[in-house]
């Protein structure tokens, strides 16, 4: 039986100028079409479900699409608790990688334990939060927790990622570990398999493993992101977006490429393996800290101004692996066509960043190969399932 959600094919092989690339997908990026003719209260209800992994951004990115198109201004308390939900959400999705495959990538048992707290925690936030499912709906009002609620959230989520990541807390790493120095004592002293996965990168140099000079989509202007999802060839650009003719990145990377230890290591080892998952960490602990202090700061994206047709709406969320864009078109109350624009169709482009990366791996035996390829795929990390096809 296929995959609802669609998968991956990675193929790389030998040529003489070292490896070539080729990505292909069967993941449903026309699927948003269903909702076209549904009242928009219905999509904003229905649209969450078709997905297993990150439901928040997807709900958020929606709910800024419909309300922008059907010229709804959003509850301030609620836009900000949506964005506070879509961090918990972004740091359980970082969790993830980092306490299950992280460990097996060292040959260790995945964190089943941790993950479980965390997973328990991440869902007693979303029922507190939005106890009647109106949270993202258009327009909502919804009444706001007690801010111990996302404090208490994000001190549990911190203590947790101190014994079982950092050795410290979030706050402390952020502070103590912002250079190389720093990046190499914590990675020494430290001996949870975070710390030991990327000490091991740093000391055989594999970290560096993976550059590849892409641009970083930027910010794109609604009303450019519209005209491209609107336009005659926006089928072509939902499955494989580029932006001025060039493949894009949008990932943790790209959106700490600026931090002080994420901006080190991609100038001492490249855009590669150790900087992507370097960046990962960064993020978990940067939200954690946002949400313990109830937000301020928070760089989550937001609906960007621009001129749009009445009735055009353009939806954003900074969702676990990039950018995710929704548009929608609406007449009244009812859908006339809807698009969503995922990071992995912009990571995951036959011409992006996964692709060249991969291709610029040196070779070595198969077992190595793969599990640098391996390495390099989860620290860029889709959102479905692949097969990786080596020579």
């Amino acid at each position: 039986m296929s995959d609802p959600a669609g998968r991956l094919n990675i193929q790389l092989r030998r040529v003489a100028s070292g490896f070539a690339c080729q990505i292909g997908s069967t993941r449903p990026v026309a699927s948003s079409a269903l909702f076209r003719g549904r009242g928009m209260t219905e999509t904003a209800s229905l649209l969450p479900l078709l997905f297993s992994i990150c439901a928040r951004s997807q709900a958020l990115a929606c709910a800024g699409a419909l309300e922008r198109a059907g010229g709804m201004k959003p509850d301030p308390g609620t836009a900000h608790l949506r964005r506070m939900v879509v961090a918990v959400e972004t740091v359980r999705e970082h969790l993830w990688r980092i306490l299950l495959d992280w460990p097996a990538i060292l040959g260790e048992e995945p964190d089943r334990q941790a993950m479980i707290r965390v997973q328990a925690i991440a869902r007693d936030v979303f029922a507190a939060a939005d106890p009647d499912g109106a949270l993202f709906r258009p327009g909502s009002e919804t009444p706001i927790p007690s801010p111990d609620v996302l404090a208490g959230t994000a001190s549990s989520l911190a203590n947790l990622m101190a014994e079982r990541i950092l050795g410290m807390s979030p706050d402390v790493w952020l502070e103590r570990v912002e250079n190389l120095a720093a990046f190499d004592d914590w990675c020494r002293s430290v001996s949870t398999p975070s710390a030991r996965l990327l000490r091991g990168l740093l000391d055989s140099g594999e970290g560096r493993f993976g550059h590849a000079e892409i641009c970083a989509l930027s910010d794109p202007a609604d009303s450019e992101l519209a005209s491209e999802l609107r336009g005659p060839q926006a089928a072509e650009f939902v499955a494989r977006p580029s932006w001025r003719g060039l493949p894009r990145e949008t990932t943790p990377l790209t959106r700490y490429a600026e931090s002080g230890l994420t901006a080190a290591l991609v100038a001492d080892q490249g855009r590669g393996i150790l900087a992507r998952l370097v960046a990962q960490v960064v993020e978990t602990a940067s939200l954690i800290q946002r949400v313990r202090g109830g937000g301020s700061g928070a760089q989550l994206a937001v609906v960007q101004d621009g001129a749009l047709e009445a009735g055009v709406g353009i939806g954003r969320a900074d969702a676990a692996r990039g950018l995710l864009v929704h548009l929608a078109e609406v007449d009244g109350t009812r859908v006339l066509d809807y698009r969503i624009l995922a990071p992995t169709e912009w990571n995951f482009h036959p011409k992006g960043v996964v692709a060249k990366a991969l291709a610029a791996l040196p070779d070595a035996e198969d077992s190595v190969l793969s599990r640098r390829a391996q390495l390099l795929v989860t620290a860029i990390d889709p959102c479905v399932a692949f097969d990786l096809v080596l020579p």
